[in-house]
């Protein structure tokens, strides 16, 4: 009788992890870049989706030696919409053991960037998740969105700066009219 009571407990809250997991999400917040940029100009990374599609023809060879799709934009025009994720996790077997590697913040946003071959994010947002798979164990998750951004070439930084003070100088004229 104690052993089919205790099946029964068992098998009633096992289907819940196989069939869907469930949890919570805490821990939320901001943070403006994950290295310092010490205002150094740079542009956003964007998925060029129309390259994408252009390379669903593609046999996997050409696909190899070709690069992320990727767009630029710069950093006064952009808008939003580019935004990249990436996450870290670690899964606790029956709830107490760590089973693989703990959480590494930056490896999630390593993964992000990596991606789209940029060199750091900015405007990340971060949360932690927690799912649970009943008797099996958790997973807890680390999760960053945000922009992923690509310095300036030295050529890119000097056509910046040219642009910046051509710009300056309008001002300064239209100020004195």
């Amino acid at each position: 009788m104690a052993t089919a009571l205790a099946a029964g407990t068992m098998l009633a809250c096992f289907p819940g992890g196989i069939l869907d997991k469930g949890g919570m999400v805490y821990n939320a917040g901001i943070t403006p870049a994950i290295t310092l940029t010490r205002g150094a100009p740079y542009k956003i990374v964007c998925v060029d989706r129309a390259e994408l599609q252009r390379r669903e023809t593609l046999s996997e060879a050409d696909l190899r030696v070709l690069g992320p799709a990727v767009e630029y934009r710069p950093a006064r025009e952009y808008r939003g919409g580019c935004e990249q994720t990436g996450e870290s996790s670690v899964f606790f077997l029956f709830n107490m053991w760590p089973a693989t590697p703990p959480l590494d913040p930056e490896y999630a946003v390593g993964t992000a960037v990596q991606r789209l071959e940029g060199d750091t994010m900015i405007n990340i947002h971060y949360w932690h998740e927690t799912h649970y798979y009943s008797l099996l164990g958790r997973v807890a998750v680390m999760k960053v969105r945000g922009d992923v951004i690509k310095f300036l070439s030295d050529e890119e930084r000097k056509a910046y700066e040219r642009d910046v003070k051509a710009r300056l100088r309008e001002q300064k004229k239209s100020r004195r009219r």
